[in-house]
């Protein structure tokens, strides 16, 4: 294969060679009681039928096996063992290696092509890593969008037993060379591809058993530093940190000691999907910034769960992680086809690869030619000369399809019966190519090679081997160790360390590899197999009576460790009246849930009830009724309506069914009703029923509303003013305790929800100030920031009251510090939108911006994620009259990210925003400059669906028309009045669009003379200088250029001067260069015009040019060149 066809983009191999298609078909059978140099004269010839063959071999071996027997009187597995146990003094010739076929030296051969493609990946990924500017390299995120990021995605495909995973195992040698860098292998299992983030979790719990390692020995030298563990652990959250320890639980070991407030419950299972999917992310982030490069190979990713591909998608298109990032994937082409998952997600992979800046590459490996074949039997054995070995080479690859895995069990197999064998006397190799071409014939599959050789071990191996099968693809010896105590009862006394002695006979017999002191893992999946099939002892009861063992004997923290595997064992048996194991299920239910494994969630729920006895609701009533919950809540998030409504009618038909016992059903109901089916004024009738339900009226009809939100509210902030200072706040109020409060306060927060989707203010009104209220009268709870932050936007908007506003705010900031919820990113939108700005510098507003960001991908709130990330990246630096080029440069990447995250509405909104700022960073090319019009968004062809696509437009436009054509804004911003405002009421957007507007109308008001351009100007600068009195201090330069042009105006010129010196000192010393370059450009004309001045007036344009280029608007520089 050349490394073009190894490297190609698609998914699909487009060619394969004959060999590929062809599978393994090799069988060699002989009776257990011959000697191997007889076995040629008992061939099985190619009339034989395979059947027939493993029949006579099963027969043959039964007297090997006969330590197995099922005792059928009894419900325990009766295991009788007449063979001795493993002898640990054996022979001479035993202990020799060099008669044995040596594996390990075999290494990748003709695999040279594949291995220079992985390695030019590899190369690229670092040398893109050097080319990049330092970056911080600390656990916390302090740039939000990064421009380079260094990441490979490889997929190896071919047949099962090619060699994909030795190819990618080759990376290992690279990684090993850099001391900070990190190989890591994680397998998807077949058993459990419907168990969440399984393949994605293994990889992550190897990772962090090596950084353990790694730390061990770097901890010796630390002087009292913060530990890795420390740093790790606040890089991820509290949040976080539960929830990635519930499923990896490898970090329970890195990360300290912590707790976490509940928080209240979590029933928006989609934000559950979204937190775990991000807790991903910035665990590989965390990880990533102190171990670079990481290269993760995930195995079998045919059988990957859809959990774990999504997780893949998302550290791969992390723009934010800048460090060095290779995944590899492993897969047989065989088994995946158009309709398969990972057939899916790479189609989807492949579209985004460019705009999310990471490499696909796809490598296929096929079998072996002969040649390649000759090379490994060569290592194998140990010979320098290629011809001793072709004669042997050509029948090993008529039998084998040059498969690497299948000719290792194939020369295995010759050797145990002889058909090659070490002479010690000649120090050489022997065979008989004539004897090994007659005694072997085809077979279906490799499975049935390894299930021969492994029957003609000593039967505690093979019941050893079929104990391993059941526990997956990796396993611990203390676990086996546990099964067999429980299991055994052989006839001699128990042997301690019997397990490690059958394990270093398997591992030695190429059989397993170990991973750690105490994990085990099968060579290949093939070997799995095999040891299932074994014999006919592995079924559903043999499988329930190791889940009953492993349950009956692992201590409480490995149980829930293991807490899937062992249910799923269990759940094998056909029993009944087991509330034990119900409890159990209901166990791993919640565990699911939690990790947002809905599927497994319901299967759960399904066992544990077929658990319960028939008068379960009297005897488990408890038990009964969580599960029932639990599995309506589940089959819901599933979209099960009909799966659903039987659970939830079997709770709510029952007559002794509270309020409180319905309510976690019903709230679910309301919850799809709302974000799925859409029904807002449904769900505001429903949820104030279930308000009333609890004890808490809300009025509500159009004539009694009004009127009592504005009385409600009046009494609110009151109240609030009452309240303890913010930093007594958690102290003096305490946390909610009584259920229901915290049941009404959820409720509460959708019905706000839904009132403003229907854009019913008064009722919006009503339920911040019902959630308020609560909070000072029963305590703190999940919502109570996002409550007081509500409040301090309604004192904004509806009485101008800053002062309010700002004691709000700094509650709502003080709730969150006290007790992060899941409503941080809520909290942080609304308080730094419309209350901070208000009486803090722009520049603090940052912080927050970012913190919410944060917090919302962290919590599953992608919608005011997206709108924190907004601001922070484009309004607040705008506002600020920051350079336009970054915000340029970074918008694309913020834009893929809305769209990745599917919030449509955010993305419109920067399309807008990019749109006017490519119209003053570009030159004009015709005199449409002014409007909001191009290749990004188009005003006129786009469809406005609310309030704030209408505000959006409404601002930018503005902006444009401000410093493109200052008359035509004048002549908006009679039309319009304060239709923005009124738009978007509060907002800190109101600010700078305030000061716009009355620039444009009193510099058209001094130019046409006309009365209403000069009174209307007059009135925002009355308001702005309220503003001013009230403390705002983002003002300060907008009330001293409005003053210079009210007094030009009024023919003070020197007053004038002034006060445009003064703003242009201001503007500049708070790095505002817009208006530094705006209030530059009006003294220019007022010098012009009024003083005749027109060496300063030139002198004055100049600065403006010099501002403005600084700011980047280079479309406005060369309108102003051409005024020259």
């Amino acid at each position: 294969m050349d490394a073009d066809s190894a490297s190609g983009s698609g998914f699909q191999s487009v060619t394969k060679d004959a060999a590929t298609v062809s599978s393994f078909k090799t069988f060699i059978s002989f009776e257990d009681d011959r000697k191997p140099s007889d076995v040629s004269s008992q061939l099985f010839k190619s009339s034989d039928s395979l059947s027939s063959v493993i029949k006579r071999e099963n027969s043959a071996s039964t007297s090997s096996r006969s330590a197995l027997r099922v005792d059928s009187r009894s419900s325990e597995l009766k295991l009788v063992a007449r063979s001795s146990n493993i002898q640990t003094n054996n022979s001479m010739l035993s202990d020799l290696t060099i008669n044995k076929l040596n594996t390990k030296a075999m290494g990748l051969v003709g695999r040279e092509c594949e291995v220079e493609v992985l390695k030019t990946c590899y190369e690229r990924m670092m040398q893109e890593e050097k080319k990049s500017a330092p970056c911080d390299q600390s656990l916390s995120t302090n740039s939000l969008i990064q421009s380079k990021v260094h990441k490979e995605l490889v997929f190896i495909n071919g047949y099962s037993g090619v060699g994909k995973s030795s190819l990618a195992k080759t990376l290992e040698k690279e990684i090993s060379s850099r001391k900070d860098g990190i190989y890591v292998e994680g397998k998807c299992d077949f058993n459990a591809s419907n168990e969440p983030y399984s393949g994605i979790a293994s990889a992550f719990g190897e990772m962090c058993k090596m950084i353990l390692k790694r730390q061990d020995q770097s901890n010796k030298d630390a002087n009292g530093s913060l530990s890795f563990g420390a740093r790790l652990s606040a890089a991820l959250g509290p949040s976080a940190n539960l929830l990635l320890a519930s499923f990896i639980p490898e970090l329970q070991d890195i990360l300290p000691s912590f707790s976490v407030s509940s928080g209240g419950e979590q029933y928006d299972f989609e934000v559950v999907q979204k937190r775990v999917k991000y807790a991903f992310r910035v665990l590989m982030r965390a990880l990533n910034a102190e171990f670079s490069p990481i290269v993760l190979v995930l195995d079998d990713l045919q059988w990957a769960d859809e959990s774990s591909l999504e997780v893949m998608d998302f550290l791969i298109s992390d723009v934010q992680n800048p460090n060095a990032l290779m995944i590899v994937g492993c897969y047989r082409s065989n088994e995946v086809d158009d309709q398969c998952l990972l057939f899916k997600k790479v189609q989807s992979l492949l579209r985004k690869q460019d705009r999310f800046n990471f490499h696909i590459t796809d490598i296929s490996v096929g079998t072996c030619d002969i040649d390649g074949v000759n090379k490994m039997i060569m290592a194998l054995m140990s010979i320098d000369d290629e011809d001793r070995t072709r004669g042997l080479a050509e029948i090993c690859f008529k039998r084998t399809d040059g498969n690497p895995f299948f000719l290792i069990e194939f020369m295995q197999m010759l050797q145990d019966v002889g058909l090659i064998s070490y002479n010690l006397g000649l120090l050489k190799w022997i065979w008989d190519e004539d004897r090994i071409a007659d005694a072997t014939m085809s077979a279906d599959n490799v499975v049935d090679l390894l299930r021969v050789r492994m029957r003609k071990m000593p039967a505690n191996v093979q019941l050893l081997l079929q104990y391993a099968a059941c526990l997956g693809s990796s396993f611990s010896a203390s676990t086996l160790d546990l099964i067999w105590r429980e299991q055994s009862v052989m006839s001699a006394e128990y042997n301690a360390g019997i397990i490690a002695e059958l394990l270093a006979l398997v591992v030695s017999s190429n059989l397993v590899e170990a991973r750690g002191e105490d994990e085990y893992q099968w060579v290949h999946d093939k070997v799995q197999e095999a040891a299932l099939s074994l014999s006919d002892i592995v079924t559903p009861e043999f499988q329930f009576q190791i889940g009953t063992a492993l349950y009956h004997s692992l201590d409480a923290n490995d149980l829930e460790k293991h807490l899937f595997d062992v249910v799923d064992l269990i759940n094998k048996g056909q029993v009944s009246n087991r509330p034990e194991f119900a409890r159990l299920n209901l166990k791993a239910a919640e565990k699911a849930k939690k990790i947002s494994a809905f599927r497994s969630a319901a299967k759960y729920a399904a066992n544990g009830i077929g658990f319960l006895p028939i008068d379960k609701w009297t005897t488990h009533r408890s038990l009964t009724l969580a599960l029932y919950t639990i599995g309506s809540e589940v089959e819901l998030a599933l979209g099960h309506g009909e799966a659903a409504e039987i659970y939830s009618n079997e709770v709510l038909n029952r007559k002794e069914c509270t309020a409180m016992e319905a309510f976690p059903l019903k709230m679910a109901k309301g919850l799809k009703m709302c974000t799925v089916d859409l029904k807002f004024r449904e769900t505001i009738k429903m949820d104030l029923d279930l308000l009333k339900e609890l004890g808490v009226n809300l009025l509500w009809s159009q004539a009694t509303t009004p009127l009592q939100a504005i009385t409600t509210f009046i009494r609110t902030i009151k109240m609030a003013k009452k309240a303890p200072a913010p930093k007594d706040i958690f102290e003096k109020l305490g946390t909610m305790k009584d259920p229901k409060h915290r049941a009404a306060m959820l409720l509460l927060t959708r019905l706000g929800y839904a009132c403003y989707r229907t854009e019913d203010i008064f009722m919006n009104i009503l339920s911040t100030c019902k959630t308020v209220e609560l909070t000072l009268k029963y305590g703190i709870c999940d919502v109570s920031s996002t409550g007081f932050a509500r409040l301090g936007a309604g004192a904004v908007i509806v009485q101008q009251d800053y002062e309010t506003a700002a004691y709000c705010a700094e509650v709502a900031l003080a709730m969150q510090k006290a007790s992060r919820s899941s409503r941080e990113a809520e909290t942080f939108y609304m308080a730094l939108t419309y209350c901070i700005p208000w009486y803090r510098p722009f520049q603090h507003c940052l912080a927050y911006a970012a913190d919410g960001y944060a917090s919302g991908m962290r919590t599953g709130d992608t919608v005011f994620a997206m709108w924190n990330l907004y601001i922070h990246q484009v309004w607040l630096p705008y506002a600020m009259g920051k350079r336009l080029g970054p915000i340029l440069e970074h918008s694309p990447k913020l834009l893929s990210q809305m769209e990745e995250l599917s919030q449509p509405e955010q993305a419109s909104s920067l399309k807008m925003c990019l749109q006017m700022i490519f119209n003053l960073v570009t030159s004009p090319l015709s005199k449409d400059s002014h409007k909001l019009e191009g290749d990004i968004f188009s005003a006129e062809a786009f469809t406005c669906t609310g309030a704030v696509d209408m505000a959006a437009i409404q601002l930018c436009q503005g902006e444009l028309l401000v410093f493109y054509d200052i008359e035509a804004a004048a002549k908006r911003a009679i039309k319009d009045g304060d239709k923005f405002a009124k738009l978007s009421p509060g907002s800190f957007h109101i600010l700078f669009e305030t000061f716009h507007r009355a620039i444009a109308l009193f510099a058209t008001a001094r130019r046409t003379r006309k009365r209403k351009y000069r009174s209307t100007a007059n009135k925002l600068t009355k308001r702005i200088e309220g503003w001013v009195r009230s403390g705002n201090p983002n003002v300060s330069h907008y009330h001293k250029a409005l003053l210079a042009e009210q007094a030009a105006l009024n023919k003070k010129y020197d007053l004038a001067e002034d006060n445009y010196k003064n703003a242009i000192a201001l503007a500049a010393r708070s790095g505002h260069m817009h208006h530094a370059a705006l209030i530059n450009e009006r003294y220019a004309e007022f010098l012009l015009e009024e003083r005749s001045d027109e060496h300063e007036s030139k002198y004055r344009l100049d600065e403006a040019i010099r501002f403005y280029e600084e700011w980047g608007a280079f479309g406005k520089v060369e309108a102003l060149r051409k005024q020259l």
